[in-house]
């Protein structure tokens, strides 16, 4: 045990003076040795020692995300969409916004609820303000942004698309012609325009939509094959057949356009011709909605060959 030593007899004034600072380095020492001692007993430190941090390792929150993103969110939407659901509803807990709630739609889109997303992606595509959006009481801005104008046209094209799978046509046009009010010369959104108005019997809005055809290649043999669709809906089978075979010059293996052209055969009396291009539909994507539609087609043919 550590003590201080007692001094009991009486000294000269000399010794005394030698004796004190002798006794000081014996007290110091003696302190010392106290501490490592204390060290080397592995006793605790007192509760109330606070946390010790430095400038160079700061104290951080233990949910810290560092490298929330748009990009992030929807780079794993194909391959795992459980994961970016669970990454968007993250990131909007963490003040994700806009962006986090566009993400978790598409990750819904992928995962097979395509009617809730189409209505979250319609809903944001109408609010002012990306990506941030209008805080809560806050008078919307009078304008967008360029870019916040691009980005919600980009949503309303994704919204129109939902739609479309969740086979509501009207919904989807709505979402499309929403979308041409903030880009009215947006492709994709001229495009999902043109192929629902085909789909709602609107032949020539479609017409009137893709014409004149876009100057990118494959935005053209999209273009193309939809129009080709309204040509045969006004009963112009020969310019319907001119448009598809112009796709299928770019493209010789393009799914949608050879089951447009077996029906554009079919339309003819072509029924071999129609035949083998169903067949190849169903050979080239065998779980598409082309093959479904293409076997159906199929199964129509051999039930009454001639029918036109």
């Amino acid at each position: 045990m550590c003590s201080r030593p007692v001094f009991r007899r009486a000294m000269a004034p000399g010794l005394m003076a030698g004796l004190v600072v002798a006794g000081a380095c014996m007290l110091l020492a003696a302190a010392l040795a106290c501490g490592r001692a204390w060290a080397d007993g592995g006793a605790p430190a007192p509760a109330d020692t606070p946390p010790v941090t430095t400038a160079s390792q700061p104290m951080q929150p233990a949910a810290m995300h560092e490298d929330w993103s748009f990009s992030h969110c929807t780079a794993t939407l194909t391959d795992d969409p459980d994961g970016a659901r669970d990454y968007a509803e993250d990131w909007h807990a963490h003040g994700g916004g806009l962006e986090a709630e566009q993400c978790a739609a598409l990750a819904q889109m992928e995962l097979g609820d395509v009617a809730t997303a189409a209505v979250s992606l319609d809903r944001l595509a109408r609010v002012p303000g990306w990506p941030g959006g209008v805080p809560q009481g806050a008078q919307p801005p009078a304008s967008d942004t360029p870019w916040s104008v691009r980005r919600r046209a980009t949503v309303a094209e994704e919204a129109a698309r939902a739609w479309q799978a969740d086979d509501s046509p009207k919904q989807a046009m709505d979402s499309a012609t929403y979308g041409l009010t903030l880009a009215p010369q947006d492709v994709a959104l001229r495009l999902v325009f043109a192929h629902v108005a085909v789909e709602l019997d609107q032949p020539q809005r479609a017409i009137d939509m893709l014409t004149p055809l876009p100057a990118a290649s494959a935005a053209r043999d999209d273009a193309l094959v939809a129009r080709a669709g309204a040509w045969r809906r006004l009963g112009r089978i020969g310019q319907g057949m001119d448009d598809i075979n112009a796709a299928l010059k770019d493209m010789p293996h393009n799914v949608p356009a050879l089951l447009e052209r077996g029906i554009l055969y079919q339309r003819e009396g072509r029924m071999e011709e129609a035949r083998a291009d169903w067949q190849e539909v169903v050979t080239l994507a065998p779980d598409s909605d082309e093959a479904d539609l293409a076997r159906q087609d199929l199964s129509l043919l051999e039930t009454d060959p001639e029918a036109p």
